[in-house]
């Protein structure tokens, strides 16, 4: 029977979790795809056995057929658009409603929001693994932990002791409500939204204000151009850490002491769709397809995520993780450029092309019509009279077909998820 509810976070299952996820960080690689194997078995035979849905799409020799991860390129794909079109209760396990699991929403970034649920015990874990992603990133019990988020997170009995607090900066609210919430929160360890938390630094610095107290940021959810990544870290001399993590998938990817951003083979499976549209599993260059391994309310077998990412084989000394490295999150698969005559691109590479000048802090490529490119660019620092047009250059080189306009501006609007989409489509004005 499904357990219910709570009003606050419950310890017990998290330690366990977090004893679980420790122990399985440090498994060679060879036993951590076993594991992967094993859990992946009993998650397609319960999604088939208890989710309408998958009794009806999938058949017993389909389910039987699932060995290993590279075994699902024989079930049917799951997108943003079906989970949204589709009754919530198709979706559900048997014995799981609304009353009994909690929802999690998606940002709405890629334009169609769409509603997860997790049981008690989903939840359990994963409030254990991203504990565990801040522990392994330098959290101290007695850190006041600063989340840049819409919704704020559930209490935990230690927070009346001091140890582990959490405190909501809402991204919803607008700049100066934020700052007045961070600087009352005093936190010491930052998790959130790059882009938020740089905009906010950036207004710190505009008002002259110093905080010297936070030792750690946890970047998740987005890029930021090298240039607002140091800003951020400077600002606070901070170290920089980076999760790779979604409401769907919980957390995929984390970076190790030496920067590289390893995969969790024993938390999630990754297949990576190429452009011919062939499969690969935790490797290659293409869209995503996860299958999120713990969960019971509403499993998600090969869900695309609508990220684009390049996974290599892993190449790290640092000698903790022994899994394939994430070696780029490339965006929403959404954010395309439409060429003049009519064919698609993904445009993550132009970013590339930008960042190669030092005095550009932040960006976006914006498309009004097919084959042209306004590029907004905040600068700092040095700004050599002939920037603009040297990124004019550099742009329209990696683009010949495109007219392209660069154009300097003193911020960049997020949207109402306090996110920035470094790559947009925006309607022509009249």
């Amino acid at each position: 029977m499904p357990s219910a509810l709570r009003s606050s976070i419950s310890l017990a299952p998290v330690a366990a979790n977090l004893v679980l996820a420790r122990n399985r960080e440090r498994r060679p690689a060879a036993a951590l795809h076993e594991l992967q194997s094993r859990q992946l078995r009993t998650l397609v035979r319960h999604a088939f056995e208890h989710v309408p849905y998958y009794r009806r799409v999938l058949t017993p020799d389909q389910v039987d057929g699932v060995r290993s991860a590279a075994d699902l390129a024989a079930l049917p794909v799951l997108d943003r658009r079906l989970v949204h079109e589709l009754p919530e209760t198709d979706l559900l396990a048997d014995g799981f409603t609304a009353a009994n699991t909690r929802a999690a929403r998606t940002s709405g970034s890629s334009g169609i929001p769409v509603t997860f649920r997790n049981s008690e015990r989903d939840l359990g874990y994963l409030r254990a693994t991203y504990l565990q992603d801040m522990l392994a990133s330098g959290l101290r019990l007695t850190d006041r932990i600063g989340y840049f988020r819409t919704a704020a997170f559930l209490r935990h009995p230690l927070e009346r002791l001091g140890i582990v607090r959490n405190l909501h900066i809402d991204t919803s609210r607008g700049l100066d409500q934020q700052v007045e919430t961070f600087l009352a929160a005093r936190p010491t360890f930052l998790f959130g939204f790059p882009n938020v938390i740089a905009t906010l630094v950036e207004e710190l610095q505009r008002r002259g204000v110093e905080y010297p107290h936070v030792h750690t940021v946890v970047f998740g959810g987005e890029r930021l151009t090298p240039a607002a990544r140091a800003n951020v870290l400077g600002y606070f001399g901070a170290q920089g850490h980076e999760v790779y993590a979604s409401v769907e998938m919980f957390t995929a990817a984390r970076t190790c002491p030496r920067g590289s951003l390893h995969l969790r083979t024993g938390n999630v499976v990754l297949e990576v769709e190429h452009d011919d549209g062939s499969v690969s599993v935790e490797d290659g260059e293409g869209e995503v397809l996860v299958t999120r391994l713990r969960s019971e309310a509403m499993p998600l077998i090969r869900y695309r995520l609508g990220d684009r990412v390049t996974i290599r084989p892993n190449d790290c000394p640092c000698g903790v993780a022994h899994t394939p490295i994430v070696s780029a999150v490339q965006g929403r698969s959404e954010d395309r450029l439409v060429g003049p005559d009519g064919r698609s691109l993904h445009a993550d590479f132009l970013t590339k092309v930008v960042e190669r000048f030092p005095a550009v802090h932040r960006m976006q490529l914006l498309q009004r019509r097919p084959g042209t490119l306004d590029v907004h660019v905040v600068l700092t620092g040095v700004v050599p009279g002939d920037l603009t047009s040297r990124i004019q250059a550099a742009v329209a080189g990696a683009l010949p077909a495109y007219t392209v306009e660069v154009r300097p501006v003193d911020h960049i609007v997020p949207e109402a998820n306090g996110k920035i989409k470094l790559v947009k489509a925006v309607p022509a004005a009249g």
